[in-house]
């Protein structure tokens, strides 16, 4: 078999803003061959990422006793970043964080139309053939219907969509998958599986060969060799021994959700009345009528671009309803006391706070963990206010409830998904809000680590008295404390139970 990529002795250390040292790749040894498809498993902050970006040429070996890479072209081996560049396609959260943040109005195809010329947007004007491959890929995921959408109108999991397109398109030799799963409804995870087995089985002249970061299992049947990364080492796994295999899934294995006596305090009423939200023209949310009452604790389903999102941004505050709709919000200081009306942002951020996997995207400069958690006091990105020792001592005590302490001083930018999640989740908990809109919160999680934020939160709301409405498409992210439950299908809401 002809090799691909190949790493000697491959090391990488970044450093924090206080230049401590920090090992993300040690020491590894490794070699993808052609036709050969591999799955890299292991848990948030173990390395996964790094090691795609390493093999991709995005990062550079430690410069003492880094080891090598190096990337074949016929046969040659090449150290450039430049070969990585023209050998691998890659699908991962910092590529979906930077269409995320353009604020252009390319449309879908034409972001996949680009890869054909190794560009991120289209600067020339593409053939029919190309075209048309465009639109089949785009079929064989079940998502032509977004050719002509604007990338910055794009759900998350649509976003990922495209990207998974645009990978397909380019006819790479490599493609990296970095959790690619995550964001997708199960719908969508069925049709990605399929297209990537017809793609590993199909007898093509530039068949790719497929590198898969996951915690999910069981694992495709085209996967022909497995690893486990830990603490930076990659560590082969017997994928010929079945026994070993499931002692490895095992450990990523959901454990059963405790349950949680639940106790009340203060509270939220939100009153929805005919609310419609607009995007561009364009109705998102359609006449929706809901009414969330003090105590419950709702969850929300709906396919990726059903309008999940939009909606929890308008009880939010952060997009305005349409004409002839409203939407009344009412903060229970406590059951026994009169309720306050919420007609003020300022007032509506400080008792309710969001989570969003999106909101990932908005954090572009180097703020440290602890500073992104202070600044959840005030619902900012950044810090503008000064630190008292009581909101201090705060940020410490939720750093180490959720085993942040050695994240603490890193950069936001630096870490994983999962652990960026983690610190996102402490920074809506920050200040004691009364409601927690919590949109895709679990994105990006592998199962221990989900089990572990899971339970903590069914834990803050028993002690803290803290309402929420949980957006997700999988019945694993639902809460165990959850009473309610509503749908939303092409922006029309409905009452489940």
């Amino acid at each position: 078999m002809n090799k691909l990529i190949e790493t000697k002795e491959l090391s990488f250390t970044y450093y924090t803003e206080n230049n401590e040292a920090v090992p993300a790749l040690d020491h590894i040894n490794f070699t993808l061959y052609q036709g050969e498809h591999i799955a890299v498993i292991g848990e948030n902050g173990a390395g996964k990422s790094t090691f795609l970006q390493a093999i991709r040429g995005e990062i550079l070996p430690s410069p003492k006793n880094g080891g090598k890479i190096y990337w074949y072209e016929n046969g040659v081996p090449s150290d450039s970043p430049l070969s990585a560049r023209e050998l691998c396609a890659i699908i991962s959260p910092k590529e979906q964080d930077y269409y995320a943040r353009q604020d252009c109005k390319v449309n879908c195809l034409e972001i996949i139309l680009a890869a054909c010329s190794n560009d991120d947007i289209l600067y020339r004007e593409p053939s029919t053939e190309e075209v048309l491959q465009a639109v089949e890929i785009a079929k064989q995921l079940g998502a032509e219907y977004l050719l002509y959408t604007p990338i910055n109108k794009l759900s998350q999991g649509q976003l990922r969509i495209m990207l998974i397109a645009r990978a397909l398109m380019k006819k790479s030799p490599v493609i990296l998958l970095d959790e690619p799963l995550n964001g997708l409804d199960e719908k969508t995870q069925k049709l990605f599986w399929q297209t990537l087995e017809k793609l590993a089985a199909a007898k093509l002249d530039h068949k790719p060969t497929i590198v898969l970061t996951t915690h999910i299992f069981p694992l495709p049947p085209y996967i022909k060799r497995c690893y486990e990364m830990k603490q930076g080492k990659l560590i082969p796994i017997d994928s010929d021994n079945p026994s070993e295999l499931v002692k490895i899934s095992e450990q990523y294995k959901m454990p059963d959700t405790k349950n949680v006596n639940k106790i009340q305090t203060q509270a939220m009423e939100i009153i929805l009345e005919n609310v419609s939200i607009y995007l561009d023209y364009a109705e998102i949310v359609k006449h929706v009528d809901w009414h969330i009452k003090p105590k419950e604790q709702w969850t929300l389903i709906g396919h990726n671009g059903s309008g999940k999102s939009t909606l929890l941004k308008g009880i939010l505050g952060f997009l305005p309803c349409a004409y002839g709709g409203s939407v009344k919000r009412y903060w229970y200081p406590s059951l026994q006391s009169a309720p306050r009306a919420l007609t003020v942002l300022d007032e509506i951020k400080e008792k309710i706070h969001f989570v969003s996997d999106a909101l990932q995207t908005h954090y572009t400069f180097n703020d440290s963990t602890e500073d992104v958690i202070f600044a959840g006091i005030n619902g900012n990105i950044g810090v503008y206010g000064e630190k008292t020792q009581e909101n201090e001592q705060k940020v410490r005590e939720l750093i180490h409830e959720l085993n942040l302490n050695h994240l603490a001083k890193r950069p936001f930018r630096s870490l994983s998904t999962g652990q960026a999640r983690k610190v996102l989740l402490a920074r809506a908990l920050i200040g004691n809000p009364a409601l927690l809109l919590l949109d895709e919160p679990f994105s990006g999680l592998d199962p221990r680590n989900k089990q572990e934020i899971k339970e903590f939160l069914e834990y803050k709301i028993a002690e803290t008295s803290l309402q929420t409405i949980l957006v997700s498409h999988l019945e694993s992210d639902y809460l165990a404390c959850s009473t309610r439950f509503g749908t939303l299908f092409k922006g029309e809401f409905s009452v489940l139970m």
